[in-house]
C-alpha cells in the first residue's frame, strides 16, 4: 500500500485519477475545479501539454494555484513524450532538470517516470525522490501491442529493482485475448513483485481493464474530465468511472 496525503493506494476500491491536460494556466485551473467537483481521488498534471512547461517559475506558480483549487487532492506530476502518447518531446537533460526542480518545490505529491528513461537519468534524481519520501510510479507504455507475459513480468521486476513504489503498464491490445491476458497477469503479479500495480489495456477493446481493478488488483484507473478531453485511448469520464466502480464494489 502507498499512502499520499491520506489517500491509500492499494486499499479499498481502485482510486480514480483525473489527468489535467490544459495548455494554459486558466484551462488547468478550470480542470482542477472540474476534477474536484467530479469526485476524483487525485489528479495527474500532464505537464507535457502546458505551454510554459520549460519556464520553471511559471510552472511553480501554476502548481500553487492548482493546489488551491484542488483543496487537498494529491497531484501526480507526469511528462510524456510523443512516443509515450504525450504532447511534445524533451531531451533527457531537460527531463531530469524539470523533475528535479519540481520535487524540490515541495508542490508535487507523486511523480511518474518512464522506465525507458530511467537508465539515462542521473542517480541523484531517484535518490532525491526517495529522500523526500515522494511516491514514485515507474511506467511503461506500448501503443503497438501487448508484449508477451515474460516481457511484462521482466518490466515489472525492473521497476521494482529501480525503486518504484508503484509499477504501471499500459499496452495496446490486438484482440480480446490480449486484454484478458493483461488482466490475469495483473491478478497473479503478486507472486513476482511486492509493489502495487496500475495496469490498463488501451482503446475501446481494453476498456474493461480500466474498470476491473477490484478483481485484478490494479490500484488506480484514469478518467477524463470530459468526453472530449481524454489523455489516452479508451478513457471514460471520471463521473462514469465513479458510478461503475461504486456499482462493482
Amino acid at each position: 500500500m502507498v499512502q499520499v496525503k491520506g489517500l491509500n493506494l492499494g486499499k479499498g476500491h481502485p482510486k480514480i485519477c483525473a489527468p489535467m491536460i490544459g495548455d494554459t494556466r486558466e484551462e488547468l485551473l478550470r480542470e482542477a475545479i472540474l476534477a474536484k467537483e467530479a469526485g476524483a481521488d487525485l489528479v495527474e498534471w500532464r505537464i507535457d501539454y502546458y505551454e510554459d512547461v520549460f519556464q520553471y517559475e511559471k510552472v511553480t506558480e501554476t502548481l500553487v494555484l492548482i493546489h488551491e483549487m484542488l483543496d487537498g487532492l494529491p497531484v501526480l506530476f507526469t511528462f510524456r513524450t510523443i512516443a509515450e502518447g504525450g504532447k511534445r518531446d524533451i531531451t533527457i537533460r531537460a527531463y531530469h532538470e524539470l523533475y528535479l526542480q519540481m520535487i524540490r518545490s515541495g508542490l508535487v505529491d507523486m511523480v511518474d517516470l518512464e522506465l525507458d528513461k530511467i537508465e539515462s537519468l542521473e542517480k541523484e534524481l531517484l535518490a532525491e525522490i526517495k529522500q523526500r519520501n515522494i511516491p514514485m510510479i515507474i511506467s511503461s507504455h506500448n501503443f503497438k501491442e501487448t508484449p508477451a507475459d515474460p516481457v511484462l513480468l521482466y518490466q515489472l521486476n525492473m521497476m521494482e529493482h529501480l525503486g518504484a513504489d508503484i509499477g504501471k503498464i499500459a499496452v495496446m491490445p490486438h484482440n480480446e485475448r490480449d486484454v484478458l491476458r493483461l488482466m490475469e497477469l495483473t491478478r497473479r503479479a503478486g507472486a513476482f513483485v511486492s509493489m502495487p500495480l496500475i495496469t490498463m489495456s488501451m482503446g475501446q477493446l481494453g476498456m474493461i481493464s480500466r474498470l476491473s481493478g477490484n478483481l485484478t488488483g490494479s490500484v488506480m484507473t484514469f478518467g477524463a474530465l470530459t468526453s472530449e478531453k481524454a489523455s489516452a485511448p479508451g478513457q471514460i469520464t471520471v463521473k462514469e468511472l465513479k458510478s461503475i466502480i461504486k456499482l462493482l464494489n
